[in-house]
């Protein structure tokens, strides 16, 4: 466990389009409803939640091979500097977040390995490119004061589970930072995501490090089910991108249909022989589709009550703070990487309402 103190640029360090940074409670994608969820997502303490992995990811894919950034010793800066970017997005927004954690996955097998041995099992190793840079990363966010966690034997998923329900409980509004659809099943009153931008159409430009907000509001739009329902649509349907088997021949569509029909997965199961269609209703009626779906919702659910240490800390010790130091190490690890626009974009946040009303 790691507990360290302390959205955007576009390729080549350039500067981008006005307007790009969303406001972490703004303008959501269009629905009546989800305006309505805006409006109350007011809190004078706020709180951002940044899922490390999937954000590391996210940066070492958004530059082709010929487009890599380097500094001028030739070290490859290109995955430092994607999530940096998206880190001064997420604190830039308006209103300004007031806690501000990043969880990083910590090594070794989880829970869920011990449940089903073949969990996650089909994924290539880590990129080394994404593996050098965590150390390094570690390193700038201490530097920021940022805190940053990492709980064995979880995964970050649940420990943002477990962080954003204490802190709705304590009357902070949660935003969790980050592409993983599994966290669809956290949004309910006081928490929201911030997604990246959907693929832009041919010829547009958008801020490739931009995150948009994402309410309960809009998964009922685009989904027809109540956020909790994920679980029970990925239990019936799997995740290859996990590798959760799901029910032999039921897809998202017709795992979304039997959710509306019958509430929860265990409604399903109670009605197997009802459902639609026939094929369904046998792999459903099967002990080995029985089976399957009650493994997959056990490997799917995001635990959001986990008791280590580190997860039920004082949620005020991650408040966001100046650096003890003023920033003097921080602008020394920019200068090495020949980050020119994060060191501007870092003194204006320490000059500016986010960090001086500390």
């Amino acid at each position: 466990m790691h507990i360290g103190r302390v959205v955007g640029a576009a390729v080549g360090d350039a500067p981008v389009a006005a307007g790009a940074v969303p406001p972490l409670v703004g303008p959501p994608h269009p629905a009546s409803a989800a305006a309505a969820e805006c409006a109350a997502l007011q809190s004078n303490k706020r709180m951002i939640l940044c899922d490390a992995m999937a954000l590391l990811y996210r940066s070492h894919y958004a530059f082709s091979e010929a487009h890599r950034l380097r500094n001028v010793a030739g070290e490859d800066t290109t995955v430092l500097f994607g999530f940096l970017s998206t880190l001064f997005n997420l604190l830039e927004v308006q209103p300004p977040p007031t806690h501000f954690a990043v969880v990083f996955d910590a090594r070794g097998k989880t829970f869920r390995h011990e449940i089903y041995e073949g969990y996650k099992g089909q994924r290539a190793s880590c990129p080394e490119e994404i593996k050098e840079a965590i150390p390094r990363l570690q390193q700038l966010l201490r530097a920021m004061a940022i805190p940053f966690i990492q709980v064995s034997g979880v995964e970050a998923d649940d420990v943002i589970g477990t962080l954003a329900v204490r802190a709705v409980e304590e009357d902070i509004v949660v935003a969790i930072a980050s592409p993983d659809k599994d966290f669809f099943q956290l949004l309910r009153a006081g928490v929201m995501l911030l997604r990246p931008p959907k693929k832009p159409a041919p010829g547009e430009r958008v801020n490739k490090f931009a995150m948009l907000p994402y309410y309960p509001a809009n998964f009922k739009e685009d989904y027809g089910l109540e956020p909790r329902q994920f679980i029970d649509l990925l239990a019936l349907a799997g995740d290859s991108s996990d590798n959760v088997p799901g029910v032999q021949g039921i897809g998202p569509k017709t795992a979304a249909a039997l959710l509306r029909q019958y509430g929860t997965l265990e409604g399903v199961l109670d009605h197997a022989a009802e459902a639609k269609p026939k094929k369904a209703a046998a792999q459903l009626s099967s002990p080995e589709g029985r089976a399957a779906a009650q493994l997959s919702q056990k490997l799917v659910r995001i635990e959001t009550a986990l008791d280590h240490p580190p997860v039920q800390l004082p949620l005020e010790q991650l408040r966001l703070q100046l650096p003890a130091d003023r920033g003097a190490d921080l602008l020394k690890q920019f200068q090495r990487l020949d980050f020119t626009r994060h060191t501007a974009r870092v003194k204006d946040l320490w000059a500016g309402p986010l960090y001086q009303a500390r």
